[in-house]
């Protein structure tokens, strides 16, 4: 029997893959989790019907959030990692010899089991004593630790249910609070096409908070068409971390030129959000 995943994500659009066995299918206490084989993409990891990643275009997602704000700050020592349960951020971010402590603020440990199980490519990053888990919400731990990071990325699902509120001004508020000065932070921040009016009203908290604000993507085709945004917010700016050698270990998806690129936004969009 053949079986396809399907996302509806609107009444216009929807994008499916072929999926040979599933994995893990639960209701955990925040949401609907699964864990999929699927043909090209490899596993797979689903949250409340949506793909947050698959084996073989994650590092698009995971590389591109981490290394632009990582590479921007000196000598980053403490990172944050709002969300982030797959691991997938975490082990970029214990790539860079500089880090004595990452901590990953996630709300539901079922994530955090279940891709450690799925997903061992990841090389299980929690097992670096630098890495501590709290399972918690991250509003409150944000409120709690001001000018306490040197990076935070916000590594969130869509905002839907009590992600919602990950993509506030609220948020953002408490987020820049929570970095050291020089520090840089960088946010999941949803896709061009179907998200423009999102992106504008963050982007928009993000140019109130801090002086060098920038909207960057990556290409990730099993992600709404086919790639995602971030918002890197920052004091400091982007470029200055154009000219720094990667942390050891292989990149797979960044590079200079991609970089770079990444900030090139096509004219639509570039006029809707910069004017």
């Amino acid at each position: 029997m053949s079986i396809w995943f399907t996302e509806e994500l609107h009444s216009y659009y929807r994008k499916g893959i072929h999926v040979q066995r599933i994995l893990a299918d639960e209701q955990t206490e925040y949401q609907h989790l699964q864990a999929v084989e699927t043909e090209f993409f490899g596993n797979a990891l689903i949250l409340d019907g949506i793909i947050q990643l698959t084996e073989r275009d994650n590092m698009g997602y995971h590389e591109m959030i981490v290394h632009v704000p990582m590479l921007a700050v000196k000598n980053p020592r403490r990172v944050l990692i709002v969300g982030g349960g797959d691991g997938g951020s975490l082990q970029q971010v214990l790539r860079y010899p500089s880090v004595e402590e990452a901590i990953v603020c996630e709300l539901d440990q079922k994530v955090v089991e279940t891709s450690r199980k799925f997903f061992p490519a990841f090389g299980d990053p929690w097992a670096d004593p630098r890495a501590r888990l709290l399972v918690r919400d991250a509003f409150g731990y944000l409120e709690e630790n001001p000018g306490q990071y040197d990076v935070i990325i916000s590594d969130t699902t869509d905002p839907i249910g009590m992600a919602e509120r990950l993509f506030s001004d609220d948020f953002y508020k408490l987020m820049v609070r929570a970095l050291a000065p020089g520090g840089a932070a960088a946010t999941q921040c949803e896709q061009p096409y179907f998200d423009t009016t999102l992106i504008k009203t963050i982007y928009a908290s993000a140019q109130a908070l801090s002086k060098n604000p920038a909207y960057y993507y990556a290409q990730i085709p099993t992600y709404p068409g086919g790639g995602i945004g971030f918002m890197y917010v920052s004091n400091t700016p982007w470029t200055d971390g154009l000219d720094k050698p990667y942390p050891p270990g292989v990149n797979n998806y960044i590079n200079p030129d991609v970089h770079r690129a990444a900030f090139a936004l096509p004219e639509f969009f570039r006029r809707e959000l910069y004017g």
